[in-house]
C-alpha cells in the first residue's frame, strides 16, 4: 500500500496512485472474470468529475420521494401526487437562472422551460432520454452538490430500477426514503443493503410523519432492523409538509419539527467532504463491493470444482449427456414457443387493428346517418384522422408490449438468468407522423337555382291537373285552385329530391371515409406484420446464438473431463490464487477506506 505520514506522528494521508492502483487492478479483473458490468461501474467511479458530490435519492413508489427533494430545495422542481414520474434520474444541479434540460441516449441535449418540463417527460416516446438536468438558484447546490433524483425501485428486471440502481456507479452518498406507516420491509432492508455496499454515506429519510401518529416507534423499529442486519445508515423522521408551512409562514420552530434541519445539514456534511479524500474513500468502498462480488462467485465455481473433482469421469460424462439432451429438448421447445406465440401475434394484432378501425367505421355510419356532410365534414376529418392516429399508435404500444412479453417467455425456455440480457426490441416509430388526411369527396349542394328550376317541374304538373278539372266547372287553366296545387307540388318536389340528394351525399362521404379508413388498415397491418418479422428475426437470432454458445460451452465441458483430474485441479488451483489476489485487493481497499476515513475525522477535527 502506498501511503506517507504527515502530521501526529499517527495520520495518513492517501496518495492518488495507491488507490488508482487498487481500483485499475480490480477493474482488470472484473474483465478477466467476464463482469464487465462491474468494470464500468468501476470505471465511472474512477472518472467521476472533481469537485463534484452527487447525492442520490432511492426509494420505492409513493414514499414521498418528490415531495421530500422539493422541500429540501423549496421548490417545486419534482413530480409529485399523480404527476408521472420520468423513467431516468433527474440531476439537480446550481444555476443562477431555473433552466431544464432533457439528455437523449445519443447525449443530445434539449434545453425545455421548467414549468413545461413535465408535460415534456409525459410527450417524450419511452427509452429515448438518459437523463434530466435541472438547474435551480440555491444556495445549498452552489459548492457543486448535485441532487439525484431517480426513478421508483421496483420489479428488479424493470428498466426503471435499473436506472436508479446505476446510480451507484457515481454516487458519493444516498438518501433512503421510506414513510412512516410501516418500518422498513424486507425489500427495502435488502436495498439498503445493496446501497450500502457500494455507498459509504446512506441516511434512512422517514417521511409523513405529519400523517403517522405512531412515527416514533417505526422510526426506533427501523434503527433496531438497520442495526440487526449490520446496515450502518441513520434515521431521519421528516416532514415535507410540516417543511413547507414553515418555509412559507417563515416560523422557525415549525420548521425545527420537520426534522429538515437535520438532514439538511446531513446534506451539507456530504458537500463538504475533502474530495480527495472522498475520492479514496469512495473507490475504496466500491472495490470492496467488486471484489465481494467476485469472490462469491469464484467460490461458487471452486465448490462446484471440487465436487466435480470428487466424481468419477464416468459420472462427470453422464451429467454432460444429460445436459445435452435437456439442451435438445430446450432447443425445441423454445423454436416451438417462438413460432406458436408470433403466428398468434400476427393474428392479434391485426385483430386488434381491425377491431379499432370497425368501431371508427361504425361512428362513421352513425354520424352520415344523422348528419349532412356538407354540414359537419369539416368538424369530422379531424377526428377522423386523430381516431386512426391514436388507432394505430395503441395498436403498436400493444405490439411492443407484447413483444417484450415473448422474449422474456422465450427466455424462460433456459432459466431465469437468461431473462436480463434480451435483445433490443425496440422498432421504429409506428409511423403516425406520416398518417395521410382524408380527402374531402365531391359534395353537390342544391343550390338555390336548382331548387327554383324543380320547384317550376313539380309545379307544372300541379297547375295543369287541376287547372283541367276546374275548367270542368267553367274556370279558368290558370286560377287560385291551380295556381295553390302548383305551389303545394313544387313545395313536395323540391323537399323529395333535397331528401334524395341528401342521402346521394351521405352515402358519397360514407364511401369516401371507409374507402380511407380502409387504405390506413391496409397499410399499418402491413407494417405491424413487417415489425413483428422483425422481431421474430432479432429473437430467433439472438437465442439461436444463445443456444450455440451453450452447447459451445457443454462441448468445452465434456473436452474439459476427457482431459481429466489435471486439468481440473489446475482450474481449481487458479481459482483460489484469484480468490486470494481477490482478498488482498479487499484488504487494501479497506484499508486505504481507513485512512481516508481517519484523514476526514482529523480534518473535520
Amino acid at each position: 500500500m502506498c501511503a506517507r505520514g504527515v502530521n501526529r506522528g499517527h495520520s495518513f494521508a492517501v496518495t492518488a496512485p495507491a488507490w488508482l492502483e487498487v481500483l485499475n487492478e480490480t477493474m482488470d479483473a472484473c474483465r478477466t472474470h467476464g463482469r464487465a458490468d462491474l468494470a464500468e461501474r468501476l470505471r465511472r467511479r474512477r472518472d467521476a468529475p472533481p469537485g463534484q458530490i452527487r447525492l442520490g435519492v432511492l426509494g420505492f413508489p409513493k414514499q414521498g420521494k418528490g415531495y421530500l427533494l422539493n422541500a429540501v430545495l423549496n421548490a417545486p422542481v419534482c413530480a409529485v401526487g399523480d404527476a408521472p414520474t420520468p423513467a431516468v434520474p433527474t440531476e439537480i444541479a446550481y444555476s443562477a437562472e431555473p433552466a431544464a434540460t432533457l439528455v437523449g441516449r445519443s447525449r443530445e441535449r434539449i434545453p425545455v422551460a421548467v414549468e413545461r418540463l413535465t408535460g415534456e417527460l409525459g410527450a417524450r416516446p419511452a427509452g429515448t432520454l438518459s437523463r434530466v438536468e435541472v438547474g435551480v438558484p440555491r444556495e445549498l447546490l452552489s459548492a457543486g452538490l448535485v441532487l439525484v433524483d431517480t426513478p421508483p425501485v421496483g420489479d428488479p428486471r424493470s428498466p426503471r430500477t435499473a436506472a436508479a440502481l446505476d446510480l451507484l456507479a457515481e454516487a458519493d452518498a444516498v438518501i433512503l426514503v421510506s414513510d412512516a406507516t410501516a418500518p422498513l420491509s424486507p425489500a427495502e432492508l435488502a436495498l439498503a443493503r445493496h446501497v450500502r455496499t457500494w455507498c459509504p454515506h446512506v441516511l434512512v429519510a422517514l417521511t409523513k410523519i405529519d400523517a403517522s401518529p405512531g412515527w416514533r416507534a417505526v422510526a426506533e423499529r427501523n434503527r433496531a432492523l438497520l442495526a440487526e442486519a449490520g446496515i450502518d445508515a441513520p434515521v431521519q423522521p421528516v416532514s415535507a409538509v410540516v417543511r413547507q408551512a414553515a418555509a412559507k409562514a417563515g416560523d422557525a420552530d415549525l420548521n425545527a419539527r420537520s426534522g429538515f434541519p437535520e438532514l439538511l445539514s446531513w446534506i451539507a456534511e456530504q458537500a463538504a467532504r475533502p474530495p480527495e479524500q472522498s475520492r479514496a474513500l469512495l473507490a475504496a468502498v466500491g472495490v470492496r463491493a467488486a471484489a465481494a462480488e467476485l469472490v462469491e462467485s469464484l467460490r461458487d465455481r471452486a465448490e462446484a470444482a471440487g465436487q466435480d473433482a470428487g466424481l468419477g469421469q464416468a459420472a462427470l460424462l453422464q451429467r454432460a449427456q444429460r445436459r445435452a439432451d435437456d439442451l435438445r429438448r430446450q432447443n425445441t421447445k423454445w423454436q416451438n414457443l417462438l413460432s406458436d406465440e408470433i403466428t398468434d401475434l400476427l393474428s392479434d394484432a391485426e385483430y386488434d387493428l381491425r377491431e379499432r378501425t370497425r368501431k371508427i367505421v361504425n361512428t362513421i355510419d352513425r354520424t352520415f346517418d344523422e348528419g349532412d356532410p356538407a354540414k359537419v365534414w369539416d368538424e369530422f376529418a379531424p377526428w377522423l384522422d386523430n381516431a386512426l392516429a391514436e388507432a394505430v399508435d395503441v395498436n403498436y404500444t400493444w405490439l411492443a408490449d407484447r413483444a417484450e412479453w415473448i422474449a422474456q417467455a422465450v427466455a424462460q425456455c433456459f432459466g431465469a438468468q437468461y431473462d436480463r440480457a434480451l435483445p433490443d426490441l425496440r422498432l421504429d416509430g409506428s409511423g403516425v407522423e406520416g398518417l395521410d388526411d382524408v380527402r374531402r369527396p365531391k359534395i353537390e349542394k342544391f343550390k338555390v337555382g336548382q331548387q327554383a328550376f324543380t320547384g317550376l317541374r313539380g309545379s307544372y304538373g300541379g297547375v295543369l291537373m287541376f287547372g283541367l278539372v276546374t275548367s270542368l266547372a267553367g274556370l279558368p287553366l290558370i286560377n287560385p285552385v291551380s295556381i295553390g296545387a302548383g305551389a303545394a307540388f313544387a313545395a313536395k318536389t323540391i323537399k323529395d329530391e333535397g331528401g334524395m340528394r341528401l342521402q346521394r351525399r351521405q352515402a358519397v362521404a360514407k364511401q369516401a371515409a371507409q374507402r380511407h379508413v380502409d387504405d390506413v388498415f391496409l397499410r399499418f397491418s402491413k407494417e405491424c406484420r413487417d415489425s413483428i418479422r422483425v422481431v421474430q428475426r432479432r429473437l430467433r437470432d439472438h437465442f439461436t446464438g444463445l443456444a450455440e454458445e451453450l452447447a459451445d460451452e457443454l462441448t468445452r465441458e465434456r473436452e474439459t473431463i476427457m482431459a481429466g483430474t489435471a486439468e481440473r485441479e489446475r482450474r481449481t488451483v487458479h481459482i483460489r490464487r484469484e480468490i486470494d489476489r481477490l482478498a488482498g485487493l479487499h484488504q487494501r481497499a479497506g484499508e486505504l477506506g481507513t485512512i481516508a476515513g481517519r484523514q476526514r475525522r482529523e480534518l473535520s477535527a
